[in-house]
């Protein structure tokens, strides 16, 4: 199981398996590359998840808004599930699992300042935040992990 192979690969997997025929030998190699293989394949093809944040300092204060979440893999996973019927998410929050703010971050270390965990399974992030603000230019950083924990983060400098 592969994500990707070199064309050189294919001569020596072929050679490779030439040569277990001549007995009973139990080590041919099959190799099933995930993107693309006609039977296995098309399942794994990677887009990361994305979003739109918008951070605006007011009166000392954070206002820290996302106005979309997007995730490719949710998607992917519904519609392979869902059979006749197209998936349908009336919300971006239904697809996130949490969401965490720093609103200091220095590039390396994240330092979660406030975060949205729904407590029960029903409800859902808030997606609208208001925390204090450092003096003077900061970047705020906002961390978004999707319900297969797929994670985003949209900094901002104000």
């Amino acid at each position: 199981m592969c994500l990707g192979r070199e064309l050189a690969c294919e001569a020596w997997l072929a050679d490779w398996n030439r040569l277990r025929k001549r007995g009973d030998v139990p080590n041919k190699i099959e190799v099933v590359e995930l993107r693309t293989d006609p039977k296995y394949g098309k399942f794994i093809a990677h887009r990361p998840a994305s979003a739109r944040v918008e951070v605006k300092r007011k009166a000392g204060e954070l206002h820290v808004t996302i106005k979309d979440f997007a995730s490719p893999t949710i998607i992917e996973r519904l519609s392979a599930q869902a059979g006749v019927l197209k998936p349908q998410i009336p919300d971006w929050t239904a697809l996130v699992d949490c969401v965490m703010i720093d609103p200091a971050y220095n590039g390396t270390v994240f330092n979660v300042a406030l975060s949205d965990v729904p407590e029960k399974k029903t409800d859902t992030v808030l997606g609208t935040y208001t925390l204090p603000a450092p003096a003077g230019t900061t970047t705020v950083a906002v961390k978004i992990t999707d319900m297969l924990g797929e994670e985003v983060l949209v900094t901002t400098e104000v």
